[in-house]
């Protein structure tokens, strides 16, 4: 193997990459949209936690997926599938894909897993084959694949507008080392917006310059019938004495950034109190060079169309 441009090893086998996560570091919403989708003025990082995606070319036309996960499904309704299908009958493909997922974050978490698996098998193609010539082409293909897939191919913090879809990469200037936590339940996100829209309240806004202030205004809904993820945010305020705490999404996980990594003391005191049920991780934010010394994108193919 040598190595290419950006960090990158050429093989004869395919590709893998990371998918990160992301977290809204701000989360606003602006009003009801004609199309029955609120209107959001969103800011979201994608960070350390993440999928890994593999894509290997095979012989013949057949595009087969599998996971380590056996509650993934595979066909259309898995978005790496469609997102694979989309490219193929929008650029072409010269020859078949074998596409293997390795699951590591949890569902339900609003953490955008799906949306970032989706975008990484855009991103995985058109290094393979070498199309679309810009990355804008793939815009409209995320789109269609949901609100959040457009941000997870730029791979940058960004501010996001319409239904999220419209994405303006800009640097975040706040703490980047965050401990993330997860219940183990999650809160469907139709709920989450239905929930505000009976009582639209705007979220507790918080935070210091230069990053501040932001908010999530669906805290308010979810908070009243979630509790542990109410409690969550409250102890990594006031216990944890993060710098900034929110709830990511729709929930149901909420974070704390801190400038400096959380203690490995901080990290016991949170599985303690929240149980072996909960799913506590360290992350940091990735930006630019970041990404990709994470190991955004691992692999590339030799192989040009």
């Amino acid at each position: 193997m040598s190595p290419s441009a950006k960090g990158r090893e050429d093989t004869s086998q395919g590709i893998e990459l990371f998918a990160p996560a992301k977290i809204n570091l701000d989360l606003r919403i602006l009003g009801r949209r004609s199309d029955g989708f609120h209107e959001l003025s969103t800011r979201m990082a994608p960070v350390s936690l993440g999928d890994r995606l593999q894509v290997a070319l095979r012989p013949g036309r057949e595009i087969s997926f599998r996971c380590d996960d056996a509650r993934i499904p595979a066909g259309e309704e898995n978005l790496v599938c469609r997102a694979a299908r989309l490219f193929a009958d929008s650029f072409g493909l010269p020859c078949g894909l074998e596409i293997v997922l390795e699951k590591r974050l949890p569902s339900g978490a609003g953490l955008g897993g799906g949306s970032s698996d989706a975008a990484a098998t855009l991103l995985a193609l058109r290094s393979l084959f070498g199309r679309p010539s810009s990355l804008d082409a793939l815009l409209p293909l995320a789109a269609s694949l949901g609100s959040d897939v457009p941000f997870f191919l730029f791979r940058n913090p960004a501010l996001c507008h319409g239904r999220g879809e419209i994405v303006t990469p800009e640097p975040w200037l706040g703490p980047r080392m965050g401990l993330l936590l997860f219940p183990g339940f999650p809160v469907p996100t139709p709920w989450a917006y239905h929930a505000y829209a009976r009582n639209p309240r705007p979220g507790e806004e918080r935070g210091l310059p230069p990053w501040g202030p932001v908010r999530n205004d669906l805290e308010p809904a979810v908070f009243e019938k979630f509790l542990w993820i109410a409690v969550a945010r409250e102890w990594l305020q006031k216990e944890a004495r993060a710098e900034l705490a929110l709830m990511s999404g729709s929930g149901s996980s909420v974070f704390g950034l801190w400038t400096d990594p959380p203690e490995p003391e901080l990290v016991e005191r949170a599985r303690l109190f929240f149980g072996p049920e909960a799913w506590i991780e360290t992350f940091s934010i990735l930006s630019d060079g970041s990404s990709r010394n994470s190991g955004a994108l691992l692999t590339e193919s030799s192989h040009r169309d």
